[in-house]
């Protein structure tokens, strides 16, 4: 897990139906650039509206494209058991790794020792590697503290992909977990920070409409031209939030269409962005791309 990853959104037809073709061609696209592979089925991804069907049709298609990079998978369901048959399901399909959201329907009872024995269970029976997934954005669960390090002992559990943008969590899950667990960022503005404090990798929306900028930002730290670096996170900053706080995954669909990839349509009930929004994000995306 080193490198940038694109969540890749599922396009909609205006019925509601998934696009497949248009799936299979943002990854043809994908394929141009220096990206570390992708994650399928994740927040962006519009997981929790699609059903197993339509999941396990776009993990299929996912992997015949990504041609030997890495493909992380989106399993995590409200129940210990569903979720390991869905990542049975996703390493049967050439998954290289599944990305275990916490549970959240019952969150005031999703207590650490209920977390520790979710996830343990999940890595247990799953026959590939877990990466514990918070997004307290969309759970309303904050990331328990010492919970990454008591997991990280678990020979299964290979990181945690972290996207509540403090930097200073993400510094603390460096320091508390063996080098060999990677610690992800999971949140574009902080992605140059979260580097910085021993994060090896990010999964960041802002990667689907601007991956070449978020590639040279990563080759940028790694060889030690932080100048550069930090140019570019400043430079990528104000697409990445309109595509998440601000805007959401219709913002991000929009980013990509304004990008020359294919958003699509968003699946009911989410609402598309109005016109105004499409003309400030294609202006966005064009002070991202010249930044390069």
């Amino acid at each position: 897990m080193r490198g940038v990853f694109t969540p890749v959104v599922t396009p909609f037809r205006q019925d509601g139906s998934v696009d497949t073709a248009t799936f299979e061609a943002n990854l043809e696209l994908y394929a141009e650039y220096d990206l570390a592979g992708a994650l399928v089925l994740g927040s962006n991804g519009e997981a929790g509206s699609l059903d197993e069907g339509e999941k396990l049709a776009l993990v299929g298609i996912a992997r015949a494209q990504l041609d030997g990079r890495v493909l992380l998978v989106g399993v995590g369901l409200e129940s210990t058991r569903s979720t390991i048959a869905l990542a049975r399901k996703a390493a049967d399909l050439g998954a290289d790794a599944a990305l275990v959201l916490t549970p959240h329907y019952y969150k005031a009872r999703m207590t650490p020792e209920a977390l520790t024995r979710h996830f343990e269970a999940v890595a247990s029976a799953s026959p590939i590697p877990i990466l514990l997934y918070s997004v307290p954005a969309f759970t309303g669960i904050a990331w328990p503290s010492g919970l990454a390090e008591t997991l990280s002992a678990h020979p299964n559990i290979a990181g945690i992909k972290e996207s509540s943008g403090d930097v200073g969590l993400l510094g603390r899950l460096c320091a508390s977990t063996p080098e060999s667990f990677a610690v992800v960022c999971g949140s574009a503005p902080t992605f140059y920070p979260a580097l910085c404090v021993g994060a090896s990798a990010g999964v960041l929306a802002v990667a689907c409409c601007a991956p070449r900028t978020l590639a040279a930002l990563y080759r940028a730290h790694e060889a030690g031209d932080h100048a550069r670096a930090r140019s570019l996170q400043q430079a990528i900053m104000p697409l990445a939030v309109a595509v998440t706080a601000g805007h959401g995954v219709a913002g991000l669909k929009a980013a990509m269409d304004a990008a020359g990839f294919h958003g699509g349509a968003v699946r009911s009930p989410l609402l598309p962005v109005g016109e105004a929004v499409h003309r400030d994000l294609l202006e966005l995306v064009a002070r991202a791309q010249t930044a390069l």
